[in-house]
């Protein structure tokens, strides 16, 4: 296979070019899978990490100890839900989960990763080798050995090579990541993630409602009066506070936010009112 050839060659000449060690990330996904399996064949020394975010689909760990014994799983300081108790719930403009629970394993590293250009516009826009220009990523190096493989090309390679698939594929996913994630899915998606696994939502809505609690000054504690539920439903929606809440206006005051209602959607609601019965 001309695209198997081609990735085996990226990789032992990355190899022999360097002197440092070389990383590999493990999802548990299906870009990870055939990734894993070209590094195998390459002969090439790397150490196999997976950064548990605790919000993976259930299986997927078991998967990763039962099909790839040389993976190392690698334990966040914080839990997603931890960091939804000091922080918030993360939105695709605020995606502090991601670097606290996947990013951090490939920081000062060289590290092959299962990213491909045509997942998404802004993954096309990379090359084959990416140089990390985040100060905090200490110069870490980012290989991309599958980056011109279609997903034709993926699932073709794993039917040729009998490559075990993580239980999500099985239960009506496409890709495996956090359940529910804001930055990948539509709101319909995200919806029907969580009743697959409604003990997420649960779990997550248990932790904003702490966060809220905790934190009377942040603006969605300002915005759903502290009501976990109504956050939740934000949280969906996909947009920000400001579209979603669109009848009131919020000033930060040194005490946190304040929520006003707009002059002109109080004004409507006195001309729809009914007439007072006297």
């Amino acid at each position: 296979m001309r695209l198997e050839a081609k990735a085996i060659k990226f990789i032992q000449t990355i190899a022999r070019n360097t002197n440092q060690p070389l990383y590999a990330g493990n999802s548990g996904g299906k870009d990870s899978a055939v990734l894993d399996l070209l590094l195998q064949k390459s002969g090439v020394k790397y150490v196999s990490q997976y950064a548990n975010t605790t919000i993976d689909p259930p299986g997927t760990i078991k998967h990763l100890r039962d099909n790839y014994p040389h993976t190392k799983i690698l334990q966040p300081e914080l839990s997603f839900y931890k960091l939804v108790e000091k922080k918030g719930l993360p939105t695709r403009l605020q995606r502090f989960c991601c670097e606290v629970l996947k990013e951090h394993a490939s920081v000062g590293k060289m590290n092959f990763e299962g990213v491909r250009a045509d997942e998404s516009k802004n993954r096309a826009n990379r090359d084959y080798i990416q140089c990390d220009t985040r100060s905090w990523q200490k110069g870490s190096q980012h290989l991309y050995a599958i980056y011109d493989w279609t997903l034709e090309d993926v699932y073709e390679y794993i039917d040729i090579n009998n490559i075990p698939l993580a239980p999500c594929y099985s239960n009506g996913f496409s890709r495996l990541g956090c359940v529910g994630c804001p930055l990948i899915y539509s709101t319909k998606k995200r919806i029907g993630e969580f009743k697959k696994y409604p003990k997420y939502y649960k779990a997550i809505k248990r932790a904003i409602a702490k966060g809220m609690d905790n934190n009377p000054q942040w603006k969605i504690s300002c915005a759903t009066n502290m009501n976990a539920d109504l956050a939740m439903e934000w949280w969906l929606s996909g947009e920000t506070i400001a579209d979603y809440f669109k009848h009131y206006c919020f000033e930060k005051t040194k005490a946190g936010w304040q929520k006003i209602l707009k002059y002109e959607q109080t004004e409507l609601m006195f001309q729809d009112a009914p007439p007072l019965a006297l």
